[in-house]
C-alpha cells in the first residue's frame, strides 16, 4: 500500500477581471466631470471669440462711418471739376487730326 493515493490539489482558476456596482459608479462620475469641464472650457472659449468679433464689428462700423465721413469731400460733385472733365473728353475723343496734335504736347 505504498502506492496511496495523493489528493489532488484544487487548481485556482483566476477570476476574471469584475467591476462592481461601486467601481462602475467612480467611472461614471469621472466620465461625467470629464465632459462637464470640457464643455465648460469650449462655452468659455466661445464666449471670448463672440466678443472679440462683436468689438472687432463696432470698430469695422466705427472705421467705415470715418473714411466715409473723409471721403464725402472728394467724391461728391464739383462743378468745375466737371466742366474741366467734359473739356478733356471733347478735346481727347474729337476726331480731328489736328487735335490729336495739340493732345500730345
Amino acid at each position: 500500500m505504498s502506492t496511496e493515493k495523493k489528493k489532488e490539489k484544487p487548481i485556482k482558476i483566476p477570476k476574471a477581471h469584475i467591476l462592481n456596482l461601486g467601481r462602475v459608479r467612480k467611472i461614471v462620475l469621472l466620465i461625467l466631470m470629464g465632459l462637464f469641464l470640457y464643455f465648460s472650457c469650449i462655452l468659455i472659449l466661445a464666449n471670448a471669440t463672440a466678443n472679440k468679433i462683436k468689438v472687432l464689428q463696432n470698430t469695422v462700423t466705427n472705421l467705415s462711418a470715418k473714411m466715409n465721413q473723409e471721403s464725402a469731400g472728394t467724391t461728391s460733385y464739383n462743378p468745375l471739376v466737371g466742366e474741366y472733365l467734359t473739356n478733356f473728353l471733347n478735346l481727347y475723343y474729337s476726331s480731328s487730326t489736328s487735335d490729336s496734335d495739340k493732345r500730345t504736347q
